[in-house]
Protein backbone atom coordinates (compact mmCIF):
# COMPACT_ATOMS: atom_id res chain seq x y z
CA UNK A 1 0.00 0.00 0.00
CA UNK A 2 1.26 3.49 -0.80
CA UNK A 3 2.40 5.74 1.97
CA UNK A 4 1.45 9.38 1.89
CA UNK A 5 3.15 12.03 4.03
CA UNK A 6 1.70 15.44 4.87
CA UNK A 7 4.28 18.16 5.40
CA UNK A 8 3.27 21.78 6.05
CA UNK A 9 0.39 21.98 3.58
CA UNK A 10 1.93 19.72 0.92
CA UNK A 11 1.35 16.05 0.21
CA UNK A 12 4.07 13.65 -0.89
CA UNK A 13 3.18 10.25 -2.31
CA UNK A 14 5.97 7.69 -2.21
CA UNK A 15 4.51 5.46 -4.90
CA UNK A 16 6.20 5.59 -8.27
CA UNK A 17 4.30 4.98 -11.49
CA UNK A 18 5.44 1.93 -13.44
CA UNK A 19 5.07 3.75 -16.77
CA UNK A 20 7.70 6.47 -17.04
CA UNK A 21 6.41 8.29 -20.14
CA UNK A 22 7.37 11.90 -20.39
CA UNK A 23 4.57 14.41 -19.95
CA UNK A 24 5.69 15.98 -23.21
CA UNK A 25 4.75 12.79 -25.10
CA UNK A 26 1.05 13.51 -24.77
CA UNK A 27 -0.01 16.79 -23.18
CA UNK A 28 -3.70 15.85 -23.01
CA UNK A 29 -5.24 12.60 -21.85
CA UNK A 30 -6.82 10.63 -24.63
CA UNK A 31 -9.75 8.25 -24.25
CA UNK A 32 -7.45 5.23 -23.80
CA UNK A 33 -5.63 6.89 -20.88
CA UNK A 34 -8.96 7.88 -19.32
CA UNK A 35 -10.23 4.31 -19.58
CA UNK A 36 -7.00 2.96 -18.06
CA UNK A 37 -7.33 5.38 -15.13
CA UNK A 38 -10.94 4.31 -14.56
CA UNK A 39 -9.99 0.62 -14.62
CA UNK A 40 -7.09 1.22 -12.21
CA UNK A 41 -9.44 3.10 -9.90
CA UNK A 42 -11.92 0.21 -9.93
CA UNK A 43 -9.19 -2.41 -9.33
CA UNK A 44 -7.67 -0.50 -6.43
CA UNK A 45 -10.80 0.64 -4.62
CA UNK A 46 -11.34 -0.42 -1.02
CA UNK A 47 -13.86 -3.29 -0.99
CA UNK A 48 -15.11 -2.12 2.40
CA UNK A 49 -16.06 1.29 1.00
CA UNK A 50 -16.52 1.00 -2.77
CA UNK A 51 -16.88 3.96 -5.10
CA UNK A 52 -20.18 5.76 -4.85
CA UNK A 53 -22.51 4.79 -7.74
CA UNK A 54 -23.17 8.42 -8.64
CA UNK A 55 -19.42 9.05 -8.94
CA UNK A 56 -19.02 5.97 -11.11
CA UNK A 57 -21.89 7.04 -13.39
CA UNK A 58 -20.44 10.56 -13.60
CA UNK A 59 -17.06 9.17 -14.66
CA UNK A 60 -18.69 6.96 -17.28
CA UNK A 61 -20.57 9.99 -18.59
CA UNK A 62 -17.28 11.89 -18.80
CA UNK A 63 -15.75 8.99 -20.71
CA UNK A 64 -18.68 8.96 -23.13
CA UNK A 65 -18.41 12.72 -23.55
CA UNK A 66 -14.68 12.43 -24.22
CA UNK A 67 -15.34 9.76 -26.87
CA UNK A 68 -17.95 11.91 -28.62
CA UNK A 69 -15.70 15.00 -28.59
CA UNK A 70 -12.94 12.95 -30.19
CA UNK A 71 -15.34 11.69 -32.87
CA UNK A 72 -16.59 15.20 -33.52
CA UNK A 73 -13.05 16.58 -33.85
CA UNK A 74 -12.23 13.85 -36.38
CA UNK A 75 -15.40 14.58 -38.35
CA UNK A 76 -14.66 18.32 -38.38
CA UNK A 77 -11.13 17.69 -39.65
CA UNK A 78 -12.51 15.50 -42.46
CA UNK A 79 -15.10 18.16 -43.32
CA UNK A 80 -12.41 20.84 -43.39
CA UNK A 81 -10.30 18.78 -45.80
CA UNK A 82 -13.33 18.22 -48.05
CA UNK A 83 -14.18 21.93 -48.05
CA UNK A 84 -10.61 22.90 -48.96
CA UNK A 85 -10.66 20.42 -51.86
CA UNK A 86 -14.06 21.64 -53.07
CA UNK A 87 -12.96 25.28 -52.84
CA UNK A 88 -9.83 24.53 -54.87
CA UNK A 89 -11.84 22.73 -57.53
CA UNK A 90 -14.37 25.55 -57.66
CA UNK A 91 -11.67 28.19 -58.11
CA UNK A 92 -9.99 26.14 -60.83
CA UNK A 93 -13.33 25.78 -62.66
CA UNK A 94 -13.94 29.52 -62.39
CA UNK A 95 -10.46 30.21 -63.71
CA UNK A 96 -10.89 27.77 -66.61
CA UNK A 97 -14.07 29.59 -67.62
CA UNK A 98 -12.00 32.77 -67.89
CA UNK A 99 -9.57 31.40 -70.51
CA UNK A 100 -9.98 33.52 -73.64
CA UNK A 101 -11.56 36.42 -71.73
CA UNK A 102 -9.99 39.84 -71.65
CA UNK A 103 -9.23 41.13 -68.18
CA UNK A 104 -8.00 44.28 -66.58
CA UNK A 105 -5.98 43.74 -63.44
CA UNK A 106 -3.34 45.34 -61.35
CA UNK A 107 0.08 43.99 -60.49
CA UNK A 108 2.31 45.38 -57.78
CA UNK A 109 6.04 44.97 -58.27
CA UNK A 110 8.70 46.70 -56.20
CA UNK A 111 6.02 48.78 -54.45
CA UNK A 112 4.72 50.13 -57.76
CA UNK A 113 1.21 49.23 -58.93
CA UNK A 114 0.45 49.06 -62.62
CA UNK A 115 -2.66 48.10 -64.56
CA UNK A 116 -2.42 45.40 -67.17
CA UNK A 117 -4.90 44.40 -69.84
CA UNK A 118 -4.79 41.20 -71.81
CA UNK A 119 -6.40 37.92 -72.71
CA UNK A 120 -6.09 35.03 -70.29
CA UNK A 121 -4.14 32.27 -71.99
CA UNK A 122 -3.96 29.75 -69.15
CA UNK A 123 -4.80 29.12 -65.53
CA UNK A 124 -2.64 27.36 -62.99
CA UNK A 125 -2.77 26.42 -59.34
CA UNK A 126 0.29 27.86 -57.63
CA UNK A 127 1.17 27.96 -53.92
CA UNK A 128 -2.41 27.43 -52.78
CA UNK A 129 -4.03 30.04 -55.00
CA UNK A 130 -5.26 30.37 -58.55
CA UNK A 131 -3.04 32.26 -60.98
CA UNK A 132 -4.23 33.56 -64.34
CA UNK A 133 -1.61 33.93 -67.03
CA UNK A 134 -1.73 36.90 -69.41
CA UNK A 135 1.18 36.24 -71.71
CA UNK A 136 4.10 35.78 -69.34
CA UNK A 137 2.53 37.84 -66.54
CA UNK A 138 0.79 36.14 -63.63
CA UNK A 139 -2.34 37.70 -62.19
CA UNK A 140 -4.11 36.54 -59.03
CA UNK A 141 -7.90 36.26 -58.96
CA UNK A 142 -7.98 38.93 -56.26
CA UNK A 143 -6.14 41.36 -58.57
CA UNK A 144 -8.78 41.35 -61.33
CA UNK A 145 -10.58 44.66 -61.79
CA UNK A 146 -12.66 43.87 -64.89
CA UNK A 147 -13.57 40.87 -67.05
CA UNK A 148 -15.03 41.10 -70.55
CA UNK A 149 -15.30 39.18 -73.80
CA UNK A 150 -12.13 39.59 -75.84
CA UNK A 151 -12.30 42.54 -78.26
CA UNK A 152 -15.65 43.98 -77.03
CA UNK A 153 -14.46 47.13 -75.31
CA UNK A 154 -11.70 49.71 -75.43
CA UNK A 155 -8.84 49.31 -73.00
CA UNK A 156 -9.35 51.02 -69.66
CA UNK A 157 -7.90 54.51 -69.53
CA UNK A 158 -7.29 56.58 -66.46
Amino acid sequence: MASVYHVAGSTTDTTKPTDTKSSTDNAALDKQAFLQLLIAQLKNQDPMSPMDNSQFVAQLAQFSSLEQMGNMATAIDELKESMVTLNSQSLLTQGAAMIGKEVVGQITTDGKTEKITGTISSVKWSEGSLTLMIGDQALGMEDILEIREAGTADPVTE
